[in-house]
């Protein structure tokens, strides 16, 4: 059987006995009531939760940016290990040390979740939520959890008017959608009309050099707007390994000879300048191997909010023709000016544009191979 509807049975079939165990518990969560409003997440469960919560468990670290970003960074008072790796997020919002660790890699830190002040409402990733052991020890504090993950452009914006409905900035999330929504106009509007064989063809390397993007994510879908060729789709399914990572095998990527390599990942770029046999690709005898810039977060990551700032970015390198009037150091500076009220410096933005120095990334170029 194909691993990903695989998967999608094994999600089912747990969900199903989970929420059946829990129907009496939801029918009497989700009765109306004064001062709470009703939601939908990502897995499709509607949560009843506080209007405007005071508390917020933000335990997925691309939440607590978006919280932040719609001004309610004070609110969170639990959050993942991931947000202290993320430098300028740090820089922004130093507040946000303050909020108590509850999750690190695998693991759930029970004693820091249970004290005060208690978050009332917790948002999670699908990873967590499906995870029945770590689903016990959340059950028992009653707090209502909302899960959030998006697979496409469409999906994000859909999350970041969810986060927007729960914490009462609507306004906040309508200005960031269409903000994204003009940005993918304005690209493919200038890059549709590109003939098939005549698009560059890109490899997306995701903190390791042999992992690239998966089918129906966010990675996949916003490179297809840029008007692209993604060689991880030109050849055989890959290997996947869980739900969210694919990978192409060193004979495989040398084979598919990409024009462009856009690197999520300082220590990849660092690893094929130190490797002669990678030397013979296209992207680097043509010198077209680009880092990602990096802010908040890694722009294109699979869950990053700068999504936007990706596709123009990526864009406007690849057909830098098609966009000499899109000035991407004015675009950085506009950008966190408008959605995160913060002047960067020019040597912010430098840093931003070059890809390093803002997140520790996991992991080596060589990993995967």
């Amino acid at each position: 059987m194909n691993k990903k509807i695989f998967v999608l049975f094994a999600v089912f079939f747990f969900l199903a006995s989970f929420w059946a165990g829990c129907a009496k518990k939801t029918a009497a969560d989700l009765t109306p009531e004064e001062g709470y409003i009703i939601v939908t997440d990502y897995l499709g469960k509607k949560v009843k939760i506080k209007e405007n919560p005071d508390y917020i468990g933000s335990i997925f670290a691309v939440a607590s940016h978006v919280l932040a970003m719609y001004g309610d960074v004070e609110k969170i008072v639990a959050i993942s290990e991931g947000n202290t790796r993320d430098y300028l997020f740090c820089e922004i919002y130093p507040q946000i040390l303050r909020a108590r660790i509850v999750k690190g890699s695998n693991t759930l830190n029970i004693e820091e979740l249970a004290k005060q002040p208690r978050p009332e409402v917790l948002i999670l990733n699908p990873e967590v939520t499906l995870d029945e052991s770590m689903m016990k020890q959340l059950d028992k504090f009653g707090i209502p959890i909302v899960t959030i993950a998006y697979d496409n452009v469409e999906q994000q914006q859909q999350i970041m008017e969810l986060l927007g409905t729960i914490t009462g900035r609507e306004k906040e999330a309508a200005a960031y959608n269409e903000y994204y929504r003009n940005i993918v106009e304005l690209v493919t509007s200038r890059t549709a009309e590109i003939p098939e064989g005549e698009r560059k063809t890109v490899y997306h390397a995701i903190n390791e050099l042999l992992r690239t993007d998966q089918a129906d994510t966010l990675s996949e879908d916003w490179l297809n707007l840029v008007g692209v060729e993604n060689v991880a789709f030109s050849g055989e399914e890959r290997e996947s390994i869980g739900t969210n990572k694919s990978y192409l095998s060193l004979e495989e990527l040398l084979q598919r000879n990409p024009e462009y390599m856009i690197i999520n990942g300082g220590d990849v770029l660092d690893y094929i300048e130190a490797s002669p046999q990678l030397h013979n690709l296209k992207a680097y005898r043509e010198g077209n191997i680009y880092l990602l810039p990096l802010g908040v977060s890694r722009w294109g990551h699979p869950y990053s909010i700068e999504t936007p700032l990706a596709i123009l970015w990526t864009a406007k390198t690849i057909y830098p023709e098609l966009f000499t009037d899109v000035d991407m150091e004015k675009e950085t500076k506009d950008f966190y000016l408008n959605f995160f009220d913060y002047e960067l410096s020019d040597s912010q933005v430098a840093k931003i544009l070059s890809g390093r120095g803002y997140k520790d990334i996991k992991g080596s170029g060589e990993s995967g191979i």
